[in-house]
Order: structure tokens, then sequence, then C-alpha cells
């Protein structure tokens, strides 16, 4: 009788036992799942900052990437911009620094704004920047009120194709001022001991819009038969450096 109540007694105590262990179970897995989902919750938000780290660096970068634009210094091609188009020299401020900066100074400060080609001849050469309008005038300095002559610069250039820029002058080889020609074709006989012994400093070339130097050419009309000068001259609408 005692061992059946003894049998009796252990039944509710191993019945105890196995719901304590599922309880143990139960807590012990929920502790696992709460710790995973910590875990992987904590590697995603990881994830996420480093992603929106680098968007921020590449925005950043973005941000601070300099513009790729010439400053006022390096400029060194002149855009006309005249009644017939666009003329686009090249100027040699390194091999010709007396004569092209001469020419990027006049057209800095708006010099030739207005001002036309006033000399044309045909299979020669197109001049201008005469403010005269004439070829007798020169570039007077507002601050000293003196007329402005540069030296005869020697370079390496020749007059040896179509486009080649230079001064006009007198026989006199530091006379040139502000006027300027454009070769229609190679003219080596502009060159040092050509017509000239001291030859035309070069200063410059066409690198675009020689089709518009042509139609000037072209549509010209002299003042009279054989005359070099224009009784329709094109105007220099605005000059500047880009």
């Amino acid at each position: 009788m005692q061992k059946q109540n003894q049998k009796l007694q252990q039944i509710p105590k191993q019945k105890k036992l196995q719901s304590n262990n599922k309880l143990s179970i139960f807590f012990l897995f929920a502790f696992y799942i709460i710790n995973v989902s910590f875990l992987t919750s904590s590697v995603f938000a990881l994830d996420t900052s480093k992603q929106n780290s680098n968007e921020k660096i590449t925005m950043e970068s973005q941000e601070l990437k300099p513009k790729e634009e010439k400053s006022e210094a390096a400029k060194d091609v002149a855009l006309l911009k005249t009644e017939k188009g666009e003329i686009k020299i090249k100027l040699y401020l390194k091999e010709a620094p007396i004569t092209a900066g001469n020419f990027k100074d006049l057209v800095e400060r708006g010099f030739y704004n207005g001002l036309v080609f006033h000399r044309i001849i045909p299979g020669f050469v197109v001049q201008g920047g005469c403010p005269n309008g004439t070829g007798t005038g020169n570039f007077v300095d507002p601050e000293t009120n003196k007329t402005r002559y540069i030296k005869m610069e020697k370079t390496k250039f020749r007059h040896d194709k179509e486009g080649v820029v230079a001064m006009a002058r007198t026989s006199d080889p530091d006379s040139a001022s502000c006027q300027f020609f454009i070769d229609l074709e190679p003219l080596p006989s502009l060159d040092a001991g050509g017509v000239d012994p001291y030859g035309y400093a070069i200063f410059g070339q066409v690198i675009d819009g020689m089709d518009v130097v042509k139609a000037i050419v072209k549509e010209n009309i002299p003042p009279f038969p054989g005359d070099d000068g224009c009784s329709n001259p094109v105007k220099i609408i605005k000059a500047e450096m880009i």
C-alpha cells in the first residue's frame, strides 16, 4: 500500500519535472530567437550605416570635384564674333608673349568691339583692328594718353599656311600697335628676308571660322576696281577670350 502511495506520489513529481524541462526549453528557445533577431538586426543596421556612409562620401566627392574651367590667365583663344559669323584664333602666348599678350590685352579691354575689317586683298590678306577704320589708327592707352607700340618679336612660326595671324605695321619693325591681318594662303614673302628684312610678327592661328574669313573676302565690295578697301566693311561685334 505504501509502495503504491510512493508510486502515486512520484508520478506528479515526474510530471512537474517534465513540465519544468519544457519551460526551460521554451525559455532557452525564446532567448535564442531574441538573440538571433538582435544580431541579425544589428548586422543589417551596420550594413545600412555603411551604405549611407558610402553614399555620403560619394556625394561629398561630387560636390568637391572642381569645375574644369579655364582661368582668365589660361584662356588662349580669342573669339571674334563678326557680322558674318565667328572666328576663333589660337594665341601663341608662350611662344610670342609680347605680340600675343598685346592682342589678348586689347581683346580683354573691349578695344576691338565695333571695329571692322577695313582692308581685303583676295589671295593675300584680310586686315582689321584699326580704330579709324582706314588703316591709319593705333591703340592709345587711356591711362597714359600715349600710343602703344610693341617691339618686333621673332618666333619660330612662318607664314606657311592659310589662317596665320600676324601684326600689321609700317616699315618700322617696332611700329605694330593694334592692327592685325589673317593670311588667306601661304605667304612666305612675309617671312623675314622677304618683302621686309624683319618679316611680320606671327602671334596666332585661326583654328575655326576660316570659312567666315573667306566669306568676308567673297562678299566684299571695293570702292572701285583694284582698290583694297571696303565699301561694305564687316564689323567685329564683340571680341572675347575663351
